[in-house]
């Protein structure tokens, strides 16, 4: 196994950091207990206790501050605090070894530092680890981390602005946009999917990755590892890449934990990229495809972003995690050259495994005749993408051949209820999208065998509400979306000219 390098011992160790800051805190605390009980009379405790603690503060500091250097190295810090934690933390060990040293006996009957040094070192000790403490905390959480949940009559009485109630993403009381069609969509559909998912850790604050999504021209800068979306393209788009892999990946955003993207989210912050990434044009001035429209209408009608069926985090997929976790070959050269013959996109799901998925969004007029090809990648194709294209149910013969499917997009295709039976054979799938296409009830019957599906679309199919029910009976993990009703996409459509946007986060 090849050694690693020193930037990546550097990398490791610097996360041990969180860990290693515990060590002085708490025995720094027990020598400022200790020696305050010990100067009321309260306890009697020896020298050589009081060294043996100092020390071990001393040596814990120290290992803090080399772990504290290490992860400084990957940036995303504010410089100015950053530099403010690394001096105070610093200071913190130089302190904590003075103070060891006034308590050393050996130095003591040389130097006689004891009297001299001891209790200004120690005292200045407690108050380096307070600062440090609070600028770190600062520096993980934010500025208003430690303040932001202060309650009211305290706020009151030190002088602090009232505090803001977090805005939930099904919260009925929630500004919504009045009229779509002259809504920003940047500033007023984009923004607070960035705001509510991503601000957190790309801020004036914090800036992981050296990235700030804040302001729009730090957005359009991009990170360290350079821009994060282009314009008119989310294939190269860096931020859509990383929320569509796995959430166990360590690249996936919003990391593990966070509040996920959810899918009418991600179709629109895709819509955004299609749509030339813009700043400045309302909706009425971009196209606005049928699949977009309802996902519009429903922040225009009080629905939020969020259904019912989004509000399970997207990545959320047992099959698909499961096999994300095995090992598989490597795609020969020769056969991915085959795909790619074809106008197809081929996308590595991580570094670390050879999983791909497979999409056809550049070639719109793809046949049936041509699909058998990505058969020759049945064992690493986990997701595949034939939305928008000519196939028919003939095709999904050979869709049924990549058994370790776990996400199938099928929308607006020539798929009807014929051919959903053929699809019987992908026991590990779990996503469907067939919006578009010509399905009904009795086409449903066909999908009870697949019982790891857990979310199924059927906007703009002939699929009615008593027909998904009865396939929810089969299958009861199952999330099924059936869109907008008519009536509410007519809604939408008939938005009045002169009404202003009044979203929440529309700055004034």
């Amino acid at each position: 196994m090849a050694l690693l390098t020193v930037s990546e011992w550097a990398a490791f160790f610097g996360r041990f950091h969180p860990l290693l800051v515990h060590l002085p805190i708490g025995f720094l605390l027990i020598a400022g207990v200790f020696e305050l009980l010990k100067i009321t009379g309260r306890l009697s405790i020896s020298a050589e206790v009081m060294q043996s603690i100092l020390l071990l503060s001393a040596i814990g500091a120290t290992m803090a501050c080399v772990a504290g250097y290490f992860l400084s190295l990957e940036g995303g810090y504010e410089a100015d605090m950053l530099e403010e934690h690394k001096m105070q933390g610093i200071w913190l060990a130089v302190f904590c070894w003075l103070a060891w040293l006034g308590k050393n006996r050996w130095v003591n009957e040389r130097v006689g530092l004891s009297s001299v040094l001891y209790l200004p070192a120690l005292v200045l000790s407690l108050l380096l680890m307070i600062a440090a403490g609070h600028h770190g905390g600062n520096l993980t959480h934010g500025e208003t981390y430690l303040t932001e949940n202060t309650p009211q009559p305290v706020r009151g009485w030190l002088g602090m602005p009232d505090k803001k109630e977090p805005v939930q993403e099904n919260d009925e009381k929630k500004p919504k946009i009045k009229n779509i069609q002259e809504a920003l969509v940047y500033q007023d559909i984009i923004k607070p999917i960035f705001k509510q998912k991503c601000e957190s850790c790309h801020n004036a604050n914090k800036m992981k990755g050296d990235l700030r999504m804040d302001e729009i021209e730090l957005l359009k800068k991009g990170g360290k590892h350079g821009n994060i979306f282009v314009a008119g393209n989310t294939e190269k788009s860096e931020f859509i890449k990383r929320i569509i892999l796995p959430e166990t990946d360590d690249d996936h955003m919003p990391p593990k934990g966070k509040t996920q993207i959810t899918e009418d989210e991600l179709a629109l912050l895709k819509w955004w990229i299609e749509q030339g990434a813009t700043f400045d044009k309302k909706v009425r001035e971009v196209q606005t495809p049928e699949t977009i429209k309802p996902i519009l209408a429903k922040l225009g009608s009080g629905a939020g972003t969020a259904s019912s069926a989004d509000k399970v985090p997207q990545d959320k997929f047992e099959i698909e995690e499961k096999l994300l976790n095995e090992s598989v070959d490597k795609l020969d050269e020769g056969s991915a050259q085959a795909i790619k013959k074809i106008g197809a996109l081929i996308l590595p799901f991580a570094q670390n495994n050879n999983y791909i998925e497979i999409s056809f969004i550049n070639k719109p007029k793809l046949t049936d005749n041509e699909v058998s090809v990505i058969t020759k990648a049945k064992d690493q194709t986990l997701w595949l993408k034939l939305s928008n294209t000519q196939i028919t149910d003939k095709a999904l013969a050979e869709v049924a051949k990549l058994t370790k499917l776990t996400r199938l997009h099928l929308e607006n295709t020539k798929v009807t209820d014929n051919g959903l039976y053929q699809l019987n054979p992908l026991v590990g799938l779990e996503y469907l999208n067939l919006t578009g296409n010509k399905i009904s009830d009795s086409g449903l019957k066909n999908l009870k065998t697949l019982i790891n599906l857990k979310k199924l679309y059927l906007w703009k199919t002939d699929v009615t509400p008593k027909g998904a029910e009865e396939l929810r009976k089969s299958l009861p993990k199952l999330q099924i979306e059936l869109g907008m009703t008519e009536a509410q996409i007519a809604d939408f459509l008939k938005a009045k000219p002169n009404e202003v946007s009044d979203d929440l986060y529309k700055k004034k």
